[in-house]
């Protein structure tokens, strides 16, 4: 396996993205204004990009579920598969209600957290000096998106102004007294409030380049720990990533520089499992800590694996100028999956007919052909039913990087619910089959 691969890859192909959305919207742009200036009037089909950085209200929509509708409660259900497979621009603006997204699983992450923290410790939560300011931000900033946007799942007990708040977590039952002095670190509280794993990411001001400077990443899912990476630049981090050094190293730092509050991002990248673990999943373990792993993956049913998908935001903190990366990671079982037109299909294009360096970094070849012959059984599931054809092309869906439900099955108090007709909403909670998985040391 490859230690680290899937740090480097979640990261890294984030810019990569970021990098191409900010270059694609600059060169619309220009070519707009070309055509403007050379006296001809824009066409009517012609619209003007959106400068990057140019001011965009960030509001907050209250979300009024309470701690006993979020059992049931589904997430935006993500389906970021390509074809063609190959660095496009896959990054969208971030609605902000969506930064810190609730669902059903949240007590078992938190809990996750929790335990990761006791066990392993600054392995997966660390900071260096002259991070703190930005980490008290961040703190604040999650704890006002979450007063906000969840009113009835955090309460605000007592706001001593600039000394600090304290808040009850509904969910968990939890007041964490955030006023000065605090009793613990930042990074703490932020991992008590949401799922999501944080890096904070600032700028040196001798070097002028950018570095790791606190993180909160109990769940990476492959087998390292953010102590190998904490304190150093964008470079040193990802000199390994795929397409770095050809379309990233000379143009992130501008990047960097020219990133606003105001213009929030997210996208989602994929790998397969057949696990539900946060910290470690079987697909990145090392053979030390799991001798038979290739033996117990043949032995698991395939339609036991599920795809995790990594959803991703950054944005910028405006008082520290600290860029926050965000990371989520769900699991959808292939199973739940297969009457979506066309998901099979593409699922089993990407693992035999990726880019080479994509397959070797996802270790597809590990489990592809154990697979291989389900997926095939659910492509003729389709065309049987009607839901694909010979003929249908195969490309990235239109709803891409959702499920092609989604604008049609949202519902307030239950969030998005799969509308195939073998899904059972509650059976599939894999939260009590998650606890059970943990095995080996480093999990």
């Amino acid at each position: 396996m490859i230690e680290g691969a899937s740090f480097l890859f979640l990261v890294g192909s984030f810019l990569i993205s970021v990098y191409l959305y900010y270059n694609n919207t600059r060169s619309n742009l220009l070519s707009y204004i070309k055509q403007f200036q050379g006296g001809k009037a824009p066409s009517k089909t012609a619209k003007p990009t959106k400068k990057y950085g140019q001011e965009r209200e960030l509001k907050i929509t209250p979300l009024y579920i309470t701690p006993e509708q979020v059992k049931n409660y589904d997430d935006r259900p993500w389906r970021p598969f390509r074809w063609p497979y190959h660095q496009t621009m896959s990054i969208f603006k971030l609605d902000i209600n969506h930064w810190l997204d609730m669902d059903k699983y949240y007590n078992h992450y938190i809990e996750e957290k929790r335990r990761i923290w006791l066990k392993y410790g600054k392995e997966n939560i660390d900071w260096t000096p002259g991070s703190e300011d930005a980490c008290l931000e961040l703190m604040e900033t999650v704890t006002d998106h979450m007063l906000e946007r969840y009113p009835l799942l955090f309460t605000l007990l007592e706001d001593k102004g600039a000394k600090g708040k304290i808040v009850r977590n509904e969910l968990t039952k939890e007041t964490l007294n955030m006023t000065h002095p605090l009793k613990q670190h930042p990074l703490l509280y932020v991992s008590k409030m949401a799922k999501e794993d944080f890096y904070v990411v600032l700028k040196d001001k001798e070097t002028g380049t950018h570095y790791m400077a606190a993180a909160a990443v109990p769940f990476p899912g492959g087998s390292f720990g953010i102590n190998s990476k904490i304190g150093k630049n964008i470079d040193a981090i990802h000199t390994d990533v795929p397409y770095y050094k050809e379309k990233l190293q000379k143009s992130m730092e501008r990047w960097f520089e020219r990133m606003e509050p105001n213009d929030p991002v997210e996208r989602a990248s994929w790998y397969i499992s057949w696990d539900h673990k946060l910290k470690v999943n079987n697909v990145y373990q090392l053979p030390k800590f799991n001798p038979n792993l290739e033996e117990q993956m043949k032995s698991t049913d395939p339609k036991e694996f599920n795809v995790r998908v990594e959803r991703q935001t950054l944005r910028r903190l405006p008082r520290s100028r600290a860029i926050i990366f965000t990371n989520h990671p769900v699991f959808y079982s292939l199973d739940e999956m297969k009457d979506e037109p066309l998901v099979p299909s593409l699922i089993k294009k990407i693992i035999f007919e990726g880019p080479p360096d994509i397959i070797k970094y996802k270790n597809f070849e590990l489990f592809r052909d154990h697979i291989e012959p389900y997926l095939d059984g659910l492509i003729k599931r389709q065309l049987d039913k009607g839901l694909i054809t010979e003929d249908t092309p195969l490309k990235t869906l239109p709803t891409y990087p959702f499920a092609h439900w989604v604008k049609t099955n949202f519902d307030n108090t239950m969030g998005w619910t799969n509308p195939s007709s073998d899904y059972d909403k509650e059976k599939a909670n894999y939260t009590e089959i998650a606890k059970k998985e943990i095995i080996a040391d480093n999990e």
